[in-house]
């Protein structure tokens, strides 16, 4: 057979010496050596043969054993207790030994089992768990639920059976590829994890974004408001100032009327000294007319000063009737017009008097009338100019009272001009401001309730975005890169498994060949890129027939155990166990094939260790082959080495 092509991987090597067994299923106490290279056991059906194998699987931990029997049942009948040992080499091979934790030439496994269900391992007498045993063999390839290193009676029926997707996984496992699936199935959970990363981060984008539409959206009324708060402490401001403004120019103008009335009556009260003094130097010239004008005189002055007060009063009552309409005053206008025309009438019935007097006096006081009209005249302006000082006294008096007034108005407003801060130069009316205000307040309520932590809220959710945004994009990266180390994995275990079924292929060929068969194995479903669907099939023709696919339900027996030997012995090279097995390998085989498979088997046993178990007799001319016998008598199975 030639030699195959792919490199095996590295592994430890160990060598099953021998196996012991006691009160084993029909084995009371049978120690069964082992040699390197081929161990042929041969023996009657029934004879015990098959259970050298079945305690060889559960010494090493087999699952499907164990679930397809209670193990309590493989107890011999009528005993407690049974033990299989298994007795491993463990001399040193280059200073190291193929089971490093014992310091002993030979390492002894045992499984023992007990009636009551208690079962347990111990290694050079020490117990182990069933992981530390599992984890050893692992170490050396030999996995006893492995169907291609250890395949018990009746089994190759059930390979028949397996799926495509089994057989390719058995595959793997036996030769050491299995590294290869777990990379790329590794790289797979990584990139569906990661594109579960991507799902959940574009839902929180998704979210975000939303989140931070309608956050900004109420970032932008916050900012909104807060210029309209703004807007609004600056007119509170401004109406203050305008109040401010208005009293000030009211105090300017009060204060103008005031000097000017001040003024008025600064220039009345001269006017006032200068008219006395008048009437004083007239008084003095009349005085001295009177002692020449005697009682006549007397009466005509008499009369001519009362009808001077009268004009005078006259005149007064002329500009309060003025003053009273200005002011709208209709009771003091009736009032004043009812004396002027009192007046009015006195003042006729006064000349008539001075016109009759004065018409008895005669050139005496046609002399005297200029003087007389001089004295009059000063009188009837001092009266007026009293009058006038009056009134203007009490204008004053109430212009100082409406300067108080404001001034008392300025100084309310003090305290706000302490909230109002710097003056404001403002031409507007209170009541512009006040409607601008209100328009403010309108637009700050349609705004709506808006939360004070909105910046706060934006904020975080900018930032949470940002990070979200970015994070995505580093997923995304990691996405790409999962999808490239994924593919580049699966073309490394393509290319691995594609190597190894070449290797395969050209020794399976040339098996089946000597058979009278011809074949092929082949990945198939590898199309999708998704290595779980992947899996082996096997192809097989004889007598000429074309390569059909190999079932349970094609092939004849004969032709299925023919084509599962093949396929064993072809892939024999690449296995990583050191010990494989095979029970009734020449099952429902014709003479022919079955010396053909046999020959091929001692020649690829050279340097590992395998058991064949056959019911039948085998031509052994090879030296090599190591032959056990197995017979059983009155119910007890036994062995002999036959030499």
């Amino acid at each position: 057979m030639p030699e195959s092509t792919v490199k095996e991987p590295g592994t430890k090597s160990i060598w099953l010496k021998e196996i012991i067994l006691e009160n084993f299923m029909s084995y009371e106490y049978a120690r069964i050596p082992l040699k390197k290279g081929l161990n042929l056991i041969s023996g009657p059906n029934g004879a015990g043969k098959s259970s050298i194998l079945l305690a060889i699987s559960v010494a090493l931990g087999q699952i499907y054993t164990e679930r397809s029997k209670r193990l309590r049942d493989l107890i011999r009948r009528g005993e407690e207790i049974a033990r299989i040992t298994l007795v491993f080499d463990n001399e040193e091979t280059n200073g190291r030994r193929p089971i490093s934790f014992s310091d002993a030439d030979t390492f002894m496994l045992s499984r023992y089992l007990r009636n009551d269900g208690n079962y347990w391992w111990e290694a050079d007498y020490k117990q182990i768990s069933y992981e530390e045993v599992a984890r050893l063999f692992k170490g050396f390839g030999l996995d006893p639920n492995n169907m291609l290193i250890i395949m018990h009676q009746n089994t190759m029926e059930r390979f028949c059976m397996t799926s495509p997707q089994e057989k390719l996984k058995l595959l793997e496992e036996a030769v050491g590829f299995s590294s290869y699936r777990e990379k790329v199935i590794e790289a797979k959970n990584r990139l569906e994890s990661i594109i579960s990363e991507d799902e959940s981060i574009s839902e929180l984008l998704g979210r975000a974004k939303e989140s931070l539409g309608y956050w900004k959206e109420m970032h932008e009324k916050y900012l909104q408001r807060e210029e309209l708060e703004e807007r609004r402490k600056w007119l509170k401001r401004e109406a203050i100032w305008a109040r401010v403004i208005k009293q000030e120019a009211a105090l300017k103008s009060l204060e103008e009327r005031l000097n000017v009335k001040k003024y008025a009556l600064e220039s009345n009260l001269a006017e006032f000294e200068e008219t006395k003094d008048k009437i004083k130097t007239w008084r003095g010239k009349l005085d001295s007319w009177k002692i020449n004008s005697k009682e006549a005189f007397y009466e005509l002055l008499h009369l001519e000063k009362e009808a001077a007060r009268l004009d005078s009063r006259i005149e007064h009552q002329n500009e309060l009737e003025q003053i009273f309409s200005d002011l709208q005053e209709k009771k003091e206008v009736e009032e004043v017009r009812k004396r002027l025309k009192e007046s009015l009438r006195r003042r006729e019935e006064l000349k008539e008097k001075i016109n009759r007097i004065q018409s008895e006096l005669g050139a005496f006081e046609r002399s005297l009338e200029s003087n007389m009209e001089a004295y009059i005249s000063y009188r009837v302006k001092e009266e007026v100019l009293r009058f006038k000082r009056d009134m203007l006294e009490a204008d004053i008096k109430a212009i100082k009272a409406e300067i108080e007034k404001v001034n008392q108005k300025l100084a309310d407003l003090t305290p706000q001009l302490k909230k109002a801060g710097e003056r404001i130069e403002t031409e507007r009316k209170q009541s512009e401001i006040e409607n601008e205000m209100s328009l403010v307040g309108a637009k700050i309520e349609a705004l709506g309730e808006i939360p004070e932590e909105t910046e706060e809220i934006f904020s975080n959710y900018s930032k949470l975005f940002a990070e979200l945004k970015e994070k995505s994009a580093i997923v995304a990266a990691n996405k790409r890169e999962g999808l490239r180390e994924l593919e580049e994995r699966k073309k490394i275990w393509r290319k691995a498994m594609t190597d190894l079924l070449d290797s395969i292929n050209s020794s399976f060929q040339q098996i089946l060949a000597c058979v009278g068969a011809s074949g092929l194995a082949r990945l198939v479903d590898t199309e999708d890129g998704d290595i779980e669907n992947a899996g082996l099939e096997l192809f097989v023709g004889f007598r000429g027939s074309p390569p059909v696919l190999f079932d349970y339900y094609t092939q004849s027996g004969g032709e299925k155990t023919a084509s599962i030997m093949a396929f064993l012995l072809s892939i024999q090279q690449l296995l990583r166990s050191p010990f494989r097995a095979v029970d009734e390998f020449d099952l429902h085989m014709d003479p022919r094939n079955r010396e053909e498979i046999y020959k091929m088997m001692i020649s690829s046993m050279k340097e590992s260790e395998c058991l064949l178990i056959t019911p039948g007799q085998l031509t052994v001319t090879d030296p090599s082959v190591h032959v056990i016998v197995v017979q059983k008598v009155y119910g007890k199975s036994s062995v002999r080495e036959v030499k």
